[in-house]
């Protein structure tokens, strides 16, 4: 099967990419960084990337430019897919009763999708380990730590995700596929002291009250389903392996 993997140098791409060329499917690798450059939030290389593809992997995203990224760059790919060629999308958990304007994004890249390309499948994920090391870790670089206050975050294996996301290249399912969520549902206070702790350092954390509605989903974890914690890799096994930088 030829596939095309958007964002398949990034986070979840590129172990996609791995799982799907391990399984003998021939696989183009889409980014602006990759061989074959593609940039959708213009839309260059986009169509020669997609053309003779069976199914499109789209795994791009940028939380800094949402809007030209995951809203319009979704937008120029649903102009371009034809009506045979299976579209498979990773969203978040959480994006449609989520204030935060990424998410609202992600939402909106979702429902121009099911409103314009029947042969897809959409899954959606709570954060990576690997995405919450990073930015829970950037957090803590400071002499004092600073820490969303009572904020709440699932975190899932990318592994994990990967598997399932590449196993849906052969799914007869269509839309919007039940949620993949980490295990266990942890403060992200927990997250730093324990992060730290696996980097052999320690820091004061600064608890910050984060007000209005976007603070307020965080703390009550809209972008959290405990009722599909289907994950198994905990975030305690997660940081004994963990190797992280800047300590």
């Amino acid at each position: 099967m030829n596939i095309t993997v958007l964002g398949g140098r990034g986070m979840l791409g590129s172990r996609v990419t791995r799982l799907l060329r391990e399984a003998g499917h021939e696989v183009l690798v889409a980014s602006r960084s990759a061989a074959t450059p593609v940039d959708l939030a213009t839309g260059r290389g986009l169509g020669e990337a997609i053309g003779e593809a069976d199914t499109v992997v789209h795994l791009a995203s940028d939380a800094r430019r949402p809007k030209k990224v995951d809203v319009g760059g979704t937008r120029r790919l649903l102009e371009m897919i034809e009506p045979d060629q299976k579209l498979i999308y990773c969203s978040i958990v959480g994006v449609d009763r989520h204030p935060f304007g990424y998410y609202r994004a992600k939402h909106e890249a979702e429902q121009m999708i099911a409103a314009s390309h029947p042969n897809h499948v959409t899954l959606r994920a709570t954060q990576f380990h690997d995405f919450i090391a990073f930015i829970i870790g950037a957090a803590c670089r400071p002499m004092v730590a600073t820490i969303p206050k009572r904020f709440v975050f699932q975190p899932v294996d990318t592994d994990e995700v990967a598997i399932r996301v590449a196993g849906l290249v052969h799914t007869s399912h269509a839309g919007l596929l039940p949620d993949v969520a980490g295990p266990e549902v942890l403060t992200a206070e927990h997250l730093a002291r324990t992060l730290m702790a696996a980097q052999g350092r320690k820091k004061p954390i600064l608890n910050l009250s984060v007000p209005g509605k976007v603070g307020k989903a965080f703390r009550e974890g809209l972008h959290t389903n405990p009722d599909e914690a289907v994950g198994t890799r905990t975030w305690a096994e997660y940081l004994a392996g963990f190797s992280g930088q800047g300590r």
